[in-house]
């Protein structure tokens, strides 16, 4: 990971965990940081878990991701970019703004591993990357925090080091042996519906139920030191763990030899990815940003369509199961998050977006054809 960042990291069992530990090095108790409303719910759990304020920013309709020139900066100390799917942010404006106001920025690049800005690695544009095995590489754990200052790194690392807590290394192996195996023989179909049938599917909808009230409670029992940090992670375990309960498990060989392996998937997909992006940016359900970029190894390719969510249903019944989609916006999800400014730019996006996984980019752009969706029609400008 080093040879590929061009500078020194360390490894952590999670992309969530890396967040958070570089929101506690950087920044202090209170400080206010900007985020997608867009982007994932555990963004916003690793904000708050951190202490800090969060502050959703304005996006993009083209394709969810900041728009920089509506941010207003007043009071904001921090940045995380969002590279949703892994198209890159306005990154030259935003490190250009950022100068101007002092802010430091995180760059979260879990959905980017293999995006570049000319020529430049997603997650090197910061004070701290963040990269995640978990989805590039579909390992299902594993990610790397990154910064320039090997002063920082040594702090970074003992403070994951006092954060880690023992698990079952086994079953962090054969989960995404499983799934994997599942991904390949195109299993979907029957499994899903065998989970729903048995009750496994605990939640629906979009995103985890926000339970809002426990949350304020655990947040504002909030104590200070090091055991009071950990004694919060494990209070917010239900929102912190969405999806991955070992986020902060310490890894042993076994799953550090299988995470490794995981980099020959991601080098080998990359031509495959890269040839799914071209299929899908040329079909009439592509997303602005996706049309008029170049194309880039998303992690999933953005397309905006009328009735998405029943386009979801009507896919799952073909054995297609849509993920990584992030509706509500943050705003509308939490009521003590604010809205930032043009929130319904926000919901235009997140209630139309369909990412599609660029290595399934025919067989779905066959079946949208086959259902008659409809593209989105983009909003009044």
């Amino acid at each position: 990971m080093r040879d590929r960042v061009g500078q020194d990291c360390i490894h952590v069992p999670s992309g969530r965990f890396a967040l958070y530990l570089a929101l506690r090095h950087w920044f202090k108790p209170g400080d206010k940081v900007l985020l997608a409303p867009t982007n994932c719910e555990i963004v916003l759990f690793m904000v708050l878990a951190a202490g800090l304020t969060p502050v959703l920013a304005p996006v993009s309709w083209r394709d969810g991701n900041i728009d920089v020139p509506a941010v207003d900066w007043t009071g904001v100390s921090g940045v995380l970019t969002t590279h949703l799917y892994g198209q890159p942010d306005r990154i030259a404006e935003l490190r250009q703004a950022c100068a101007r106001h002092g802010v430091t920025i995180i760059d979260d690049a879990a959905h980017a591993m293999l995006t570049t800005v000319d020529g430049r690695l997603a997650g090197t544009f910061g004070a701290a990357g963040v990269y995640s095995l978990a989805k590039h590489g579909r390992a299902m754990s594993g990610a790397y925090l990154t910064c320039a200052d090997p002063a920082d790194l040594r702090t970074l690392a003992q403070a994951r080091d006092d954060l880690l807590v023992p698990g079952r290394q086994l079953a962090a192996v054969l989960r995404p042996v499983i799934r994997e195996t599942i991904y390949r023989t195109g299993l979907v179909r029957p499994i899903w519906h065998a989970l729903k049938r048995l009750g496994l599917m605990t939640w629906t909808g979009h995103r985890l139920p926000s339970r809002e009230p426990e949350l304020r409670a655990a947040l504002a029992a909030r104590g200070t030191g090091a055991a009071a940090d950990a004694a919060l992670l494990s209070a917010l375990d239900y929102w912190l763990s969405i999806d991955q309960a070992d986020w902060r498990m310490r890894h042993g060989p076994l799953v550090r030899r299988y995470q490794d392996s995981r980099f020959r998937v991601i080098d080998r997909e990359r031509e495959a990815r890269l040839a799914g992006v071209r299929l899908l940016r040329d079909t009439p359900w592509a997303a602005e940003g996706v049309r008029h970029a170049e194309p880039q190894p998303l992690l999933r390719v953005p397309l905006v369509v009328e009735d998405r969510d029943a386009v979801v249903a009507r896919l799952e019944q073909r054995g297609v199961v849509p993920g990584f989609i992030y509706d509500p916006p943050l705003h509308d999800y939490l009521d003590l998050v604010p809205a930032g400014p043009n929130p319904e730019a926000a919901r235009w996006w997140t209630s139309h977006v369909l990412p599609v996984d660029p290595l399934r980019a025919r067989r779905i752009a066959g079946l949208l054809a086959e259902l008659e969706v409809r593209p989105a029609v983009p909003p009044p400008m």
